[in-house]
C-alpha cells in the first residue's frame, strides 16, 4: 500500500511510430497510441507535436521497411520500379496510400529517395522539372490506384459507374477489379506521354 509509484515509462519516438503502423496509419488516434503503449496521452506530446507530426514520422518509419530501386537504370524502367515499390509499401501498411494523399508534406525518407531519383531522370534526358513532375505522377497515381482498389475489394465485384451503357462495359471487366486494377495500363500512358518530353 505505500509502495512509491514508478517513473513513467521512457518512450521513443520510433515506438510511438510504430504503435501509429501498427494502429492504422490513416486511423490512429492520439489516445489510441498511447493505450496502445500503454500511457497517458498527454505524455505523447513531449515526443511528437501533434497527430500530424506523428503521422509524417510513422510513414517515414514505414518507408525504411522496404527495399527501393536503384536509381542507376533507364528512366522507364525505374519509374516502373518506384510504381512497384509503392504498391508493396501500401499493401504491407493499410491506409497508407490514403494517409499519405491527405498528409501536409513527404515523409524525409521519402524526399532523400524523390532527390536521387529526379537526378537519375534528369541525366535520362528530362528537364529537372519534368523529372520531379514524372515522379510525382508515379508516385500519385500508385496510391490513389491501391486506395481505389481497397474500395472495390471492399465493395465486392460490382459496376463502377453503375450504367448500362455500351460505352461504359469496359468500367465493368474482369481487370479493373482484381489484382492492381488498371494501374499498369494507367502507368503506360503515362510512360508513353513522357517519352515525348525527353530533351535527349
Amino acid at each position: 500500500m505505500d509502495r512509491k509509484p514508478g517513473r513513467p515509462r521512457a518512450l521513443t519516438v520510433d515506438q510511438i511510430a510504430q504503435a501509429a503502423l501498427d494502429d492504422g496509419v490513416n486511423n490512429f488516434s492520439m489516445p489510441s497510441v498511447a493505450r496502445r503503449l500503454g500511457v497517458a496521452h498527454s505524455g505523447l506530446y513531449r515526443y511528437v507535436a501533434d497527430r500530424e507530426s506523428l503521422l509524417i514520422t510513422a510513414v517515414d518509419r514505414a518507408v525504411n521497411t522496404i527495399e527501393w530501386p536503384d536509381a542507376d537504370q533507364p528512366w522507364d524502367d525505374l519509374l516502373r520500379a518506384i510504381g512497384d515499390s509503392m504498391w508493396e509499401l501500401c499493401d504491407n501498411f493499410p491506409g497508407l496510400d490514403r494517409a499519405s494523399l491527405s498528409a501536409s508534406r513527404a515523409a524525409p525518407s521519402a524526399v532523400k529517395l524523390i532527390e536521387g531519383y529526379v537526378a537519375q531522370l534528369h541525366r535520362e534526358g528530362f528537364s529537372l522539372e519534368d523529372s520531379a513532375l514524372a515522379i510525382s505522377f508515379v508516385v500519385n497515381q500508385t496510391m490513389m490506384s491501391s486506395a481505389d482498389m481497397v474500395r472495390v475489394r471492399a465493395n465486392g465485384h460490382s459496376t463502377m459507374v453503375g450504367s448500362d451503357s455500351e460505352l461504359l462495359k469496359a468500367y465493368d471487366a474482369d481487370e479493373a477489379h482484381s489484382d492492381r486494377g488498371w494501374y499498369t495500363r494507367k502507368l503506360q500512358i503515362i510512360l508513353t506521354g513522357l517519352a515525348s518530353m525527353r530533351i535527349a
